[in-house]
């Protein structure tokens, strides 16, 4: 019974002496601290919401069907608007050219003849008509000399009034006009050409697969899986965000925004809302949320499409002001502090008057100047 007891007060002495160990050596940790120069700058105030990058997609496809013949670009590669990207097989399309060529020069032959045969016609009309008056003339009084040349004439009026095979000849010409046109078309359509400057995002065909003639598309919300190939261009950025139904409000067109693009460490890029949708997403646990599309002002080629971002959508702004970070503030009394370093390197507890506040940073209305050391952190108070 005694060891029991012995043996419980022992661990009981140990386990003190471990706590004391414990807190002495807590003690003598260092205390850690940063330290930060006092700042002028811009404090911005507005609406935040979650976001993601998009880029300006174009989902190119051949609008005729056919074989790949040549593919001229890579992924990755940089293009220019007009730039060729890619070729079909043309063997047939080339042969349909030369036939409507071969129909419309026929056609035309065929109008030359019409109209050769026509003035013929006149002339041969235009003699009878001659002769028939010369004999009239010669017997006015014969009834019968008189009919010939009325009827001779009316041949001849009714001929000059008259021109259907020309018309029809001509008429075959525009129609071989309109073939030759639609075989050149589909002829151009075996050249795929960039439509802006950009990226090759990605290619899903290689030589000698049959792709299916379709329409290109600029939809982001398309999939690029689907096209022959997708362009991304870079020079305009947008931000997707979403914004909850109570900040949906007080975000409008024109709005100025500052974007935070989050895995590239950029922050308070200066952006516009071009819009703001009116439909909701509702997901599974009910949150409503509506979609702000923002374009940021200037390109930059390290941002790439789907990047996660922030924007904060302005509703006050003030410029070139004092600011200190919210961490270097306390309060005490109902009054605000800070720590600052003194020229003796010491530390000073000095109280300082407030402004307006973003959650990260506050203004400095008094307290302050420019320059002085803020001591944040681990500082008795």
């Amino acid at each position: 019974m005694k060891r029991k007891v012995t043996a419980i007060l022992l661990f009981g002495l140990l386990g003190a002496g471990v706590m004391t160990g414990c807190s002495k050596e807590a003690e003598s940790l260092p205390v850690k601290t940063t330290e930060q120069k006092v700042k002028k700058g811009n404090l911005e105030i507005g609406l935040g919401a979650d976001g993601r990058i998009r880029l300006p997609q174009f989902h190119l496809n051949f609008e005729a069907a056919g074989t790949v013949k040549e593919l001229k670009v890579e992924v990755g590669q940089k293009v220019k608007a007009g730039d060729l990207l890619a070729v079909l097989e043309d063997t047939e399309l080339k042969l349909a050219v030369t036939q409507a060529e071969n129909a419309l020069s026929k056609a035309k032959a065929k109008y030359t003849e019409a109209v050769n045969k026509y003035e013929i016609d006149k002339m041969e009309a235009k003699l009878k008509v001659d002769e028939a008056r010369v004999k009239m003339d010669a017997k006015p009084d014969e009834a019968s000399l008189t009919a010939a040349f009325n009827l001779e004439n009316k041949k001849y009026q009714t001929l000059l009034n008259s021109n259907g095979a020309i018309q029809s000849a001509n008429l075959e010409i525009e129609e071989a006009k309109n073939k030759l046109e639609e075989a050149k078309n589909n002829l151009n359509k075996i050249y795929l050409k960039a439509p802006s400057n950009g990226e090759i995002m990605s290619m899903n065909y290689k030589v000698g697969e049959v792709v299916a003639g379709v329409k290109s598309g600029t939809d982001n919300n398309a999939s690029s899986e689907t096209a022959f190939m997708t362009i991304v261009d870079p020079s305009m950025i947008y931000v997707k965000a979403s914004a909850t139904e109570s900040d949906i409000s007080g975000i409008e067109k024109g709005q100025q925004m500052r974007v935070a693009v989050d895995p590239l460490s950029l922050e308070n890029l200066q952006g516009e809302v071009v819009s703001v949708s009116n439909t909701p997403n509702i997901d599974s646990s009910g949150i409503v949320t509506y979609e702000v599309t923002g374009k940021l002002s200037e390109p930059n080629a390290a941002i790439k499409e789907g990047m996660t971002a922030f924007a904060t959508f302005l509703k006050k702004e003030k410029k070139d002001i004092l600011l200190v970070p919210n961490k270097a503030i306390f309060v005490e009394d109902g009054k605000q502090y800070v720590n600052v370093k003194t020229s003796e390197d010491q530390t000073e507890k000095r109280a300082i008057t407030g402004g307006l506040t973003n959650g990260v940073q506050t203004e400095v209305v008094k307290g302050l100047k420019q320059g002085e050391t803020l001591i944040i952190g681990g500082v008795k108070k």
